[in-house]
């Protein structure tokens, strides 16, 4: 009974957050926004930490300390400008959203679609990646995209009824495999964001460090000979992004230089990951222990 009630208002708690979120005049609502990133920046001391160990295991000393700053106080910036995308795009129309962002190489998924061949998606925490999916299923056509089941089965809930309208199922991270063959069997391409720690998975490189990686997308894009098509949604400004379609790797014409295919195929998407981020790295989410796997020590160090 106490859960129950906790999640309740829990739910309350979000839905008074997302009216007053909704009513603030967008001007005012940017520099709210600009200002929760400047506190996390100056007193969100854990997640410092993390970002700050990432980019000295990453740059070491080939980027300045101000320069090491700056991408963190962007890359929160970035984050709250997504954030803001997240609970906005569930109340608001197709062409509202659409107008928010312009898109680049747009023939690389019509030309896809034409050719009548199953597509999955790939990405990064980068970005406006909560405006990625919904603004492809809305112009498109319904994605499904895997997805860690939130705690609270109310807000779940009302999560996934907003996903819905937007054209995009949910898949769980456990059953994703058979959620990903499912989506293919009722035409719907799908997404997965590939750029998080994994305890399991398979050796690759990852920012030029080891690391372990989902092998999840070479796997059902050989089964079904589908294209794998990059896209990363850059952040210009408040509610103003730029969605970079990115070469395709289509694993029919692909030519592989290994007998492991799975494991060549995720270090390709691997690496188109790491050329975005490492070319405009303040919209990447440093804030997560990515490297855990194989350097732990490296997030116990002092700030």
């Amino acid at each position: 009974m106490y859960r129950k009630i906790k999640d309740y208002f829990r739910l309350f708690l979000y839905n008074t957050f997302l009216f007053l979120f909704l009513i603030t005049p967008k001007l005012l609502m940017k520099y709210i926004l600009k200002f929760f990133a400047f506190f996390a920046f100056k007193f969100n001391k854990k997640h410092i930490k993390v970002a700050r160990a990432n980019l000295d295991f990453v740059y070491g000393n080939s980027i300045s300390e101000d320069r090491k700053n700056e991408i963190i106080y962007n890359s929160y910036k970035s984050l709250v400008f997504n954030m803001y995308e997240f609970i906005e795009n569930q109340n608001i129309e197709k062409e509202d959203l659409l107008k928010k962002a312009n898109i680049l190489n747009k023939d690389i998924i019509e030309n896809a679609i034409k050719e009548n061949r199953k597509i999955v998606y790939i990405s990064a925490h980068y970005g406006g990646w909560e405006l990625t999916v919904p603004y492809i299923a809305l112009m498109f056509g319904d994605v499904a995209i895997v997805n860690r089941r939130m705690n609270n089965p109310y807000m779940q809930k009302r999560y996934a009824e907003a996903r819905t309208k937007n054209k995009i199922t949910m898949l769980e991270k456990e059953s994703a495999a058979k959620g990903m063959i499912k989506a293919f069997k009722e035409n719907k391409t799908v997404c997965v964001v590939i750029d998080q720690y994994l305890n399991s998975g398979i050796d690759i490189e990852f920012l030029g460090k080891t690391t372990k990686a989902t092998d999840s997308t070479s796997r059902i894009a050989l089964k079904f000979d589908a294209v794998i098509i990059p896209i990363f949604t850059l952040c210009n400004d408040f509610r103003d992004w730029t969605i970079k379609v990115c070469e395709p790797i289509d694993v029919k014409t692909y030519e592989f230089k290994s007998e492991d295919k799975i494991k060549e195929l995720t270090q390709i998407q691997n690496d188109i990951l790491s050329k975005q981020i490492l070319e405009k790295p303040d919209f990447w989410l440093w804030q997560h222990k990515r490297f855990k796997d194989v350097e732990n020590d490296i997030y116990k160090k002092e700030v």
